[in-house]
This record gives structure tokens, sequence and C-alpha cells, in this order.
């Protein structure tokens, strides 16, 4: 039976590899290079790749890619799972969300900004042209998993593009999210992110789903009479079901896809940015990702660590806001001017789709 090759590593099917795509030699003399794991169906289907942690500060997905690890059966899959748990190792090793390197002395440290890359570019560049050129090839699609970090909780993905039958789309409704994100093409534009994973591969035709991976409280019209505090979803969970989710829908897995019974799509993704810089004390917090709130709802406050005099206020800004995202800590999260502190979207321009 034919095997499959990624970059120097070659598996048979029915087999499993895990190696280093090669990148540089860093100025300390270490080796620099990206993990690669390589499941290889019994059977020939399609090729899956899952991508982690191009921003190194949001870790958390690991969780995701080690449980499929652990749980998938070769020999109950068709076609091939590739997964990269560390797609940045620079500024993960950092933990930060941009390669540090490139951030001081190059032109760009944002890995999902900067695709297919440069085969002669920066070192970002070159972790992006090395999965682009030798993982991305052949995929029947691409998921990229993004997620909270230490200070900021999120829950949700982006709706894919098209409709019903393209599978775009498709594996967008598959993973799961009860949350998904439109993003217009003047949005995307305005917030410069031309160059994501997903813009890139949308570009070349291969089908793809970005998302945030995070613990989730449920929709606030679907909560009932569960406590506010009652975790509804949680990592890895919602991660492994998704990825098995679509898994199934493309024919890798045999079995029905766990789907929430209504999902929401909507506009716009809009970040709540601090303009001042000092210690952001929040309202809301992780369990109330999914909430709405009324039209200036102060969701925190900015206030100075050494005069402690209030700075700024940040407000809901739409009639009924939806929280997508938030800043957590207590008693305070360390902000600079432009940091993320809430992502909201205007209930308003909600679409239900059906489970």
């Amino acid at each position: 039976m034919a095997g499959t090759k990624i970059g120097h590593l070659r598996v048979e099917r029915g087999g499993r590899a895990f190696g280093f795509l090669p990148i540089a030699t860093a100025a300390d003399g270490g080796e620099l290079g990206i993990p690669v794991h390589v499941i290889a169906g019994s059977n020939e289907g399609p090729k899956l790749v899952i991508m982690s942690s191009a921003h190194g500060y949001e870790i958390r997905q690991i969780s995701v890619l080690q449980t499929l690890f652990q749980t998938i059966d070769h020999n109950r899959l068709n076609g091939t799972l590739v997964m990269i748990p560390v797609a940045n190792p620079v500024s993960f090793e950092m933990g930060a969300r941009c390669t540090w390197v490139d951030s001081l002395w190059g032109d760009s440290g944002n890995m999902n900004r900067l695709w297919p890359g440069r085969v002669n570019g920066w070192l970002t560049e070159r972790f992006c042209y090395a999965i682009s050129s030798q993982v991305i090839p052949g995929a029947s699609a691409v998921i990229d998993l993004h997620g909270s970090t230490s200070g900021l909780a999120v829950a949700y993905g982006y709706l894919g593009t098209g409709k019903d039958g393209d599978l775009d789309y498709d594996i967008s409704r598959a993973f799961g999210h009860e949350i998904l994100v439109y993003n217009t093409p003047e949005e995307i534009s305005e917030k410069r992110q031309q160059g994501t994973s997903k813009s890139w591969l949308r570009s070349i035709g291969i089908p793809s789903y970005s998302c945030e991976i995070g613990e989730f409280y449920g929709l606030e019209s679907e909560r009932g009479k569960r406590p506010l505090s009652e975790l509804f979803r949680g990592v890895p969970e919602v991660g492994v079901t998704g990825v098995t989710n679509v898994m199934k829908h493309l024919g890798m897995l045999e079995g029905e896809t766990s789907r929430p019974r209504a999902q929401v799509v909507v506009q716009p993704e809009l970040n709540l940015r601090p303009s001042h810089g000092g210690l952001l004390v929040t309202n809301v917090g992780i369990e109330d990702i999914g909430r709405i709130f009324p039209k200036e709802t102060v969701f925190g406050t900015v206030i100075s660590p050494y005069s402690f005099k209030e700075l700024e206020t940040i407000t809901a800004p739409f009639d009924q806001n939806l929280l997508l995202g938030s800043v957590y800590l207590k008693p305070f999260t360390k902000v600079n001017p432009g940091d993320y502190g809430y992502l909201v979207a205007d209930w308003s321009r909600t679409q239900w789709l059906q489970g």
C-alpha cells in the first residue's frame, strides 16, 4: 500500500511517525525545527492537517492534539492525519504572541499574518514556508487551532465561505462551535488579516477552519436554568469533538457527528482595546462569554498602577452585545495601549443555524 511523505518523514499505511521539519540553525548553535506527527490510516482517504500554537502564548489547544494522538486508532482511520502541535516553537519558548527575534530585528513576528511565508524570509516566514511547502500540499482540509491565553478567554470559530455543500462552509459547521463569526472582506482588510492561514488556504482552494479553543459556559439563550457558573464545554473536549466531527464529515472516521442543537452566526468580531496602559479591572470573565449585554455596560476599567487614578472605562458599543472574549484575571490584568481587552459582536446581526 502506498505510504505518505511529509518532509523527510515517510509513513506506510497503518503506521505513525514523528519528527521535525528542519528550519535553520539559531545564533546559539541550536537547531530549529517544527514538530510533526503523522498518522497514516490503514486505508486510503483524505489528508487532514491540524496546526496549533502559531501564537506561542496560546497553548491550551495543544491538549487537543495530544488527546487525538492518544486516541486515534490508525486501523480505523481512512486517510492521513497530520498534526503540528507547535507551529512556532520560538514564540512558544518565550510564551509570546510573536517570534521575538523578528519582532525585535525583523519585519514582523506574527505567524498568522505571513502565510504562505518565504523561503528566504525572516524566521517566522520560514516557519510558514516550511509548512506551506512540505505539509499542506495534497491536504483535503486544514484546521488551524488558536485559543485562550493565560489572560484572555475566547470560545468561538469562523464561518466558512459558501453554503451547504461547499466543504469550506460545511467543515466550519461540522466542527460544532456554538458561536461562528462571519468576517466580511472589508473587515479582514481593516484588521490587516489577509496573511492569515485561513485567507491563504482559501485563496489556493483548500478548505480550512480556524477557531479559538476555550472553556464555554453556553449561549445565554440556551442556558435555561443551568447556573451561570456551570461549565458547558471544556478543553480539550471541545477541540477533540470538533476535529473528530470534521474527520467523520470527510469520511476519515465512521460514525455520526456530535453537533450542537443550534449555532449562531454573528458580526462583527470587534476588539474593544484599551487606549491606555495600566491595570484592567474587569467586571466580566470566562463564564460570561456567550451572554448578551446592553449598550454602555461597563466591561472594565483601566487604572494607573502608580497613582491608582481611573484612566479609562471600556463599555459595550452596540444596543445588544454578545461577548466573544474577555480578560478574566483578578484583581486585574496588566495591559498596554492597544492590547486585548474584550471581543464583542452585534447581537442584532445574528443569524441562527439549526443543527
